[in-house]
């Protein structure tokens, strides 16, 4: 059965005109029709369809479930990528895989300076239903990498994906099990010396993804599996 997102079905029993254009136009859906949704906040419902309007379909809840949430979190902060498709393609990817929040950083070497918002939490909607993951993504608006340094000054488990000097450990050497982690994904052209120098006296700690050069999306992918294969036990 396809899921369908609302944010608030208790307190609203009307799709959104999107959704309910989907449902009704799409796939012919009829009064008295069961259909399934999620509201990004751990909890699924099971409703009936009350009137299939194609811009504001109702429903009424049969069923509500709530989903156990994970014992860990995964915070990817990247700087994002000159083309746009690339960086949709890492949030819909990475959502896919269960990824809690993403940080948009503009570090000193960022080609992109502005990016919208919108697209991209289609994108973590659309991963989320596909996915049956049942929380939605928090996406954060872009800010400058000092600023989004010294917000997480005190918090544990963060790293940031530079190699330096070639020794660093690896990520998945590195993650604690049941815990959260944030890892920080560079520019192509990297962190300049002085945005390292800052990161590492905020204790971020420098790891290595692997023996080859990684574009910044596939980073940014690479490291949201490690961190769930280390707590998937695998």
């Amino acid at each position: 059965m396809n899921f369908y997102y609302h944010p608030n079905p208790e307190e609203n029993n009307t799709l959104s005109q999107e959704e309910s254009a989907h449902l009704v136009k799409v796939f012919r859906a009829k009064s008295g029709d069961e259909i399934a949704i999620m509201d990004g906040l751990g909890k699924s419902y099971l409703a009936k369809i009350m009137d299939p309007n194609p811009r504001k379909c109702t429903f009424e809840i049969i069923e509500t479930k709530t989903a156990d949430p994970k014992n860990y979190g995964v915070h990817i902060a990247i700087a994002p990528t000159k083309n746009i498709d690339r960086l949709e393609w890492f949030v819909e990817k990475s959502c896919e895989m269960g990824v809690n929040e993403i940080s948009l950083i503009q570090t000193q070497r960022s080609e992109r300076k502005k990016v919208k918002l919108d697209r991209l939490e289609k994108k973590a909607i659309s991963a989320m239903k596909q996915s049956k993951n049942f929380w939605k993504c928090k996406i954060n608006e872009l800010i400058k990498v000092d600023q989004f340094i010294e917000s997480h000054k005190n918090i544990e488990n963060k790293f940031v994906a530079y190699v330096e000097t070639g020794s660093e450990d690896l990520l998945q050497k590195k993650i604690k099990p049941n815990s959260n982690a944030l890892i920080l994904i560079g520019p192509e052209g990297d962190f300049t010396p002085a945005e390292v120098d800052h990161l590492k006296s905020s204790n971020f700690e420098l790891v290595s993804l692997g023996d080859h050069v990684l574009r910044t999306e596939t980073a940014g992918i690479a490291a949201v599996h490690t961190v769930n294969l280390v707590n998937q036990g695998l």
